[in-house]
């Protein structure tokens, strides 16, 4: 397993991966993180020459900002999530970034997937600081986790 930034011809690779995702990524998720790709840092987990899991991210004031995650679906719970993550602490580390921040759903919401994504933020190092109210209709209400690096 090789954790590296995405050379720009494989976020078409990283993209699809998401799209394999709706449990996670809704089809205004999907335009988004297409979006954000191109604007922000991608980084990459490659298998046996196959892309199988990517991380975007950003900075903004001195804090690290997780944007997006995402591994295929049969290879969930392996460790590449939290290679991905690894991976990024040490980037940030090496400017001087004490903190990563990442929105999701809040722990009032039971929705299973996103329960599983809270668990592994919460198991690796991440707290509940903020709890964030929709700001549009449709919109789903939000928590802000934190991580110090």
């Amino acid at each position: 397993m090789k954790i590296r930034y995405a050379k720009e011809q494989e976020y078409n690779l990283a993209w699809e991966i998401a799209k394999e995702l709706p449990e996670w990524f809704d089809k205004n998720g999907i335009i988004n993180i297409r979006i954000d790709f191109n604007h922000n840092n991608v980084i990459v987990a490659e298998d046996k020459n196959k892309i199988v899991g990517f991380l975007c991210y950003t900075t903004e004031c001195g804090v690290g900002k997780l944007i997006w995650m995402g591994v295929k679906k049969n290879l969930q719970r392996q460790g590449i999530g939290l290679k991905l993550l690894s991976f990024l602490e040490k980037e940030l580390k090496k400017i001087k970034i004490k903190t990563i921040e990442v929105e999701t759903l809040p722990d009032e919401d039971d929705y299973e997937p996103y329960k599983r994504t809270r668990a592994f933020y919460y198991k690796n190092g991440f707290k509940r600081i903020e709890y964030k109210k929709a700001r549009f209709k449709g919109w789903d209400d939000q928590i802000l986790l934190e991580k110090w690096i």
